[in-house]
């Protein structure tokens, strides 16, 4: 299986779409796309990192997983990263025919502890993210 990868048009018009439809409030509204950093296409192109031949996340999991955590917590835009995060880990699993079952509440608890997780221990958080990933992830249902 070939794996997709979201690139900045997907984030426009999937990531950030379905953010501001689940997600935002009118107490703590989304940032608009176009407000966004370069650390965005830094946590989009995450999941493609090799070193010599060999990529550093080879499953869809690992590449899953860091995307969440990139997006998360490099902050790329102004407001909303923690909820464009959660969507762009569902529109990437979307995109290679996979789905998250999970409540919206967990989702929103995985995503507040890997924004207050300490930068010190991304190893640590990226296992517990994969470990709940494989927890809720099932193929899409046709």
């Amino acid at each position: 299986m070939s794996i997709k990868y979201l690139d900045m048009e997907l984030m426009q018009n999937m990531c950030h779409r379905l953010a501001l439809k689940v997600f935002d409030t009118k107490d703590d509204p989304i940032a608009c796309f176009e407000d966004h950093s370069t650390l965005l296409e830094s946590a989009i192109n995450q999941p493609r990192q090799t070193f010599g031949e060999n990529e550093l996340y080879p499953t869809l999991i690992d590449k899953a997983a860091i995307l969440f955590y990139g997006i998360n917590k490099n902050h790329p835009f102004r407001n909303g990263n923690k909820r464009i995060s959660a969507a762009s880990l569902i529109v990437f699993l979307y995109i290679n025919d996979m789905q998250i079952n999970a409540s919206k509440q967990e989702i929103v608890d995985m995503t507040l502890y890997v924004a207050k997780s300490p930068n010190n221990e991304m190893e640590e958080v990226l296992n517990d993210i994969k470990l709940w990933i494989k927890g809720h992830i099932a193929p899409l249902e046709e």
